[in-house]
Parts: C-alpha cells; sequence; structure tokens
C-alpha cells in the first residue's frame, strides 16, 4: 500500500544533482501542497540503487532539470524499498516493491499495472511484460549487438546476452524511443530497424561538473602524486572495458617516454598493463580511484585529455574534461566523436595510429565552444515535450 508522507530534508548530494535518503514502503512524497497533475508516466527508478555511471548519471540530470518544468505531480519517479530516494519539488516519488534483482521486472510493472501508468525507463532496460502498459525507452546506444568481440568471457556474453533481449524488446515495444547522439540513432535503425520516427535525440551534457569542489591539494608542495606538475601530464580516465580501449594509452606512454601519462582507475589496470607486456613504464602513473574533486583538478590542468574510445553513444567524459578546464582533448576518430566534439577535439586515427600522441589531428577550434552546444536544461525541455 502507498501511504503519503513528507520527507525531511536531507543532506545535499552535489554528485547525484538532488538530496536523497533512505526510502521506506510506506513513503511517498507529493509536491509541496501543490495542485497536482494526473501522472500519465512512472519513471523506472531501480539506477538510484546503482553505482553512478554515464547511463544513470543521464537519468539523474535529466530528471533534476525535469523537476524544475513539470506541472506538479505530473510524473512521478517509482523506487523500490531502501533505495537511496530523490527530492523533488514537482515529481512524485513512489516507494514500491522490495529491493532485488527482479524489481524491474516484476515489482514496477505490477506498479505500472495497479496505477494504470506508462514507463518511461532511462537506462537501457525496459520491462519485457507490462500487463500491456506501453512507454518510452532512453536507449542509449548499441554496443552490445555492434561490437560482440567486446565480450567474449563468460559473464560478458551473459551480459550481452541479456542486452540484445532487452534492444529487441525496446524496438518493438517502445511507443518512443530516445538516444543521445545521431551516430547512435543510425545504429539503432540499422540493426533494428527501428522507424526513424520514432526515435527523438536528447543528448548528454556536462553542468553537474560545477558543483564539484576542485581539490586544491593535489598540487600542494610535494602533493599526492609528486610526478605529476601542472600542465605536463596527459590524463585518462580507464578500465578494462574493451570499447575504453586503455592499451592504447599504454603504448601511447611507451612510444613517448618523455611524457607523462596519468592514469585513474582501479588497480585491475595495472594488472592488464603485465598481460600486454607494458608494466612497469616509467612514464605511467597509475592514480588508482580518484574523488570527484581530484578528477576535476587533474582534468583542469593536464596537457591533454586522452580518450582514445573504441566505440560510444556519446562519449561524456571529454565534455566534462573541457567543463573542468582541460585545454585539450584528444579523442577517437570515429563518426559518434566527430559529432559530438566536432573542431573543438584532436582525432586519433585508431587504424593507424596504435598508439602516438604526436599523430593526433590537432583541434580547429577551443574546446570551450563545446559548452554552448550541450545543456541539462535543454534535454530536459526536450523530454517534457515527449511526456506533457
Amino acid at each position: 500500500m502507498e501511504k503519503q508522507n513528507v520527507t525531511a530534508k536531507p543532506a545535499q548530494n552535489t554528485l547525484a544533482g538532488t538530496g536523497v535518503e533512505r526510502a521506506r514502503c510506506w513513503q511517498v512524497r507529493d509536491c509541496g501542497g501543490k495542485p497536482a497533475a494526473k501522472p500519465l508516466y512512472a519513471v523506472d527508478g531501480w539506477f538510484f540503487t546503482q553505482r553512478l555511471s554515464g547511463i544513470q548519471r543521464y537519468a539523474t540530470e535529466v530528471l533534476a532539470e525535469l523537476d524544475k518544468i513539470a506541472p506538479p505531480g505530473a510524473l512521478e519517479v517509482v523506487i523500490p524499498e531502501g533505495a537511496p530516494q530523490p527530492v523533488y519539488e514537482n515529481l512524485k516519488v513512489v516507494v514500491y516493491g522490495k529491493q532485488n534483482g527482479l524489481w524491474e521486472q516484476r515489482d514496477f510493472p505490477r506498479y505500472l499495472k495497479k496505477a494504470g501508468r506508462r514507463w518511461l525507463c532511462m537506462c537501457n532496460v525496459i520491462p519485457l511484460y507490462a500487463y500491456g502498459s506501453a512507454g518510452i525507452a532512453v536507449w542509449h546506444d548499441v554496443c552490445y549487438r555492434a561490437r560482440p568481440d567486446f565480450y567474449r568471457d563468460p559473464r560478458g556474453r551473459a551480459s550481452a546476452a541479456w542486452h540484445r533481449l532487452q534492444y529487441r524488446a525496446m524496438a518493438r515495444q517502445a511507443c518512443g524511443i530516445v538516444t543521445v547522439s545521431e551516430f547512435s540513432k543510425s545504429e539503432i535503425v540499422k540493426y533494428y530497424k527501428v522507424d526513424p520516427g520514432r526515435i527523438t535525440v536528447i543528448g548528454n551534457a556536462w553542468q553537474h561538473m560545477q558543483r564539484i569542489q576542485a581539490d586544491p591539494e593535489v598540487f600542494a608542495g610535494k602533493g599526492k602524486w609528486s610526478a605529476l606538475h601542472k600542465g605536463q601530464y596527459y590524463f585518462s580516465m580507464a578500465n578494462l572495458l574493451k570499447n575504453k580501449n586503455f592499451p592504447w594509452v599504454l603504448r601511447a606512454a611507451k612510444n613517448a617516454p618523455r611524457e607523462i601519462f596519468a592514469i585513474a582507475g582501479d588497480g585491475s589496470l595495472q594488472s592488464q598493463a603485465e598481460e600486454l607486456g607494458l608494466a612497469n613504464l616509467p612514464n605511467v602513473v597509475y592514480l588508482g580511484y580518484v574523488t570527484d574533486g581530484e578528477a576535476k583538478t587533474l582534468m583542469a590542468n593536464c596537457k591533454a585529455f586522452l580518450f582514445p574510445t573504441l566505440y560510444e553513444g556519446f562519449g561524456i567524459p571529454p565534455l566534462e574534461a573541457v567543463a573542468c578546464g582541460a585545454p585539450r582533448v584528444l579523442v577517437s576518430d570515429t563518426p559518434c566523436m566527430r559529432e559530438i566534439y566536432g573542431p573543438c577535439a584532436g582525432y586519433i586515427d585508431l587504424a593507424v595510429n596504435h598508439g602516438d600522441v604526436n599523430r593526433i589531428t590537432p583541434p580547429a577550434a577551443a574546446p570551450a565552444e563545446l559548452l554552448a552546444k550541450y545543456s541539462w536544461a535543454e534535454s530536459a525541455r526536450r523530454l517534457a515535450g515527449l511526456l506533457f
């Protein structure tokens, strides 16, 4: 059963974009006593239980901006019991069902049926059976379909199978599809024969970086990383996902021994470097996990931010780097990166450049020119046009 309750004001979470608190199963937060519109859509809020990465960031930031312009009560955000609870002025938060791995496929569809809502799913997953309810899917990319070679281990193959099932379901069941770039739209049309008229492009943005306070201690005295000096290192944020192309950065470091390469990410990066025969490069500084404040400082003071990705639906890290003041962003020369970054980035032709920072097409325009192109407020305005 839902009950109404006004929650206490929580501490602000600067990364999430909204205040959050732990929700109880009986909580529903209404819209401050304002006259409420009847909701048509309910948002799948499972992403509030997940670690914040690109797609969760998109959902969090767009909803925070949508809250500023939505009619009071016209949109619900449904979350499981125990999930961090966002605090909104106009969006209504409903807590329904227990937090477990079946919530999106069992409890959320049950709520849709009970309340008579359509679904808005913002993170590449929809309910496969929603009791006849239709909805809008935010479909970020088709990497699992376009690049199956990235997913060769058992866990990767299982994840790819699940996501390809989701892709087929979104193509078949969604009454509307949102994606983050024209490139991603073209990929959805190519692989799943979706009518382009069903797809709306609503991109990512960068304003969340303004809420992060740069860490002033990174370069104070010897600093946390004494080998790093302002303006004298290449910075990248890596993981072991194949599309992020971490080996390219290591090869670049090997080929430019006088340059310093700072790489943020967990300790498994060094294990992969050993497997590649590129361990113990003296000009590579493994930073481990960095705080948001440290990342902002490292971006602002790098020589260039490296992003040699093999596949993206949008690719937000270089945009975040520019927002922090990175003087250059160097990205792979792919259709997606060309669309998003245009003349404001330098381009790595991965077909011929297998690791050389001196063979990169330089930017033709200032990176900061990118910032006017992207806005979470504009993304929310465009999504509102589909919802209200």
